[in-house]
């Protein structure tokens, strides 16, 4: 069973944390109201921020299942990238080479990935650039990637 969290920014102290969501229980814009109230600010996970957990996906051994870009995006530039993807599974040094195909969506305001499909710790995650994360283990792979990534990001 898939569970959901959404990632915020506390205003006060900079904190990333991840917030549980249940979509069958709560609806999006009350999650994002009650967080607000508490002094949190949604995350968007933008391009450049999802190429970097794309990359500690891999320096951390697991696998990158799927990059999927809007629509937007020339359909070569998709295929491209899920060719680059298969390859990856093979051989990590090919990820330079996704790196560069997906370049053109590194600018900090792009949203043009919209989501990505990752294998790692054993397990399927699925993360979204409004902030969604799904899995089965949401918080060892919120600590374990997303938050480091989030940090620095916001950190320098």
């Amino acid at each position: 069973m898939d569970l959901y969290g959404k990632v915020f920014r506390d205003i006060k102290t900079n904190d990333i944390v991840l917030r549980p969501y249940n979509p069958d229980k709560e609806k999006y814009y009350e999650l994002i109201k009650a967080a607000k109230n508490e002094g949190l600010k949604q995350v968007i996970i933008n391009s450049e921020i999802m190429t970097s957990i794309l990359y500690n996906t891999i320096e951390q051994d697991g696998i990158v299942l799927k990059v999927n870009m809007t629509e937007n995006t020339d359909q070569d530039v998709k295929d491209n990238v899920q060719l680059i993807i298969k390859k990856l599974r093979y051989d990590k040094l090919v990820f330079s080479k996704l790196k560069d195909e997906l370049e053109w969506a590194e600018d900090s305001n792009s949203i043009d990935i919209t989501s990505i499909e990752i294998y790692l710790h054993n397990k399927k995650y699925q993360i979204f650039s409004n902030g969604i994360v799904a899995g089965s283990d949401l918080n060892k792979l919120f600590v374990n990637n997303i938050k480091a990534v989030l940090e620095e990001y916001f950190n320098g």
